[in-house]
């Protein structure tokens, strides 16, 4: 979903598996995990090139990344709307511990992009066989 109001809640799901910047490593990579909250509008990190970011308040590290922000998620159906992917984690406090996560803003041109994408199939890239098949 895009241009949606923030300060929704939503739940960011990822296998974070890198250690906090204090050193402590409560996490394997293995198990998937969840946090829940409401989004707020986050600072561009201009070193990413990340211009309109939202947060959420979250502790799962490195190893996130790319893990899907889920609005209106309905446990028993296992269904949502797509709001955010997890892009970067910080700490925001400075105690050594990773505090939150941000995801672009999905706006107007992220659905642009996602429509114009969804219309170029590009075809299968795993064979029956299980050997990847490439276009020449």
């Amino acid at each position: 979903t895009w241009n949606q109001k923030i300060g929704q809640p939503v739940y960011a799901f990822g296998y974070p598996a890198s250690a906090h910047p204090d050193g402590d490593k409560p996490f394997t990579g293995v198990t998937p995990k969840w946090c829940y909250g409401k989004t707020f509008a986050a600072k561009p990190a201009a070193a990413f090139k990340a211009e309109a970011q939202i947060g959420l308040k979250c502790s799962m590290t490195a190893g996130s990344s790319g893990g899907p922000w889920i609005l209106k998620y309905t446990n028993t159906k296992r269904l949502g709307y797509i709001n955010g992917v997890t892009s970067l984690i910080g700490d925001a406090d400075a105690n050594g511990r990773i505090d939150f996560s941000t995801s672009a803003y999905f706006d107007s041109e992220t659905y642009s992009i996602y429509k114009s994408a969804s219309n170029l199939w590009s075809g299968k890239i795993v064979a029956a066989d299980g050997d990847f098949v490439t276009k020449a």
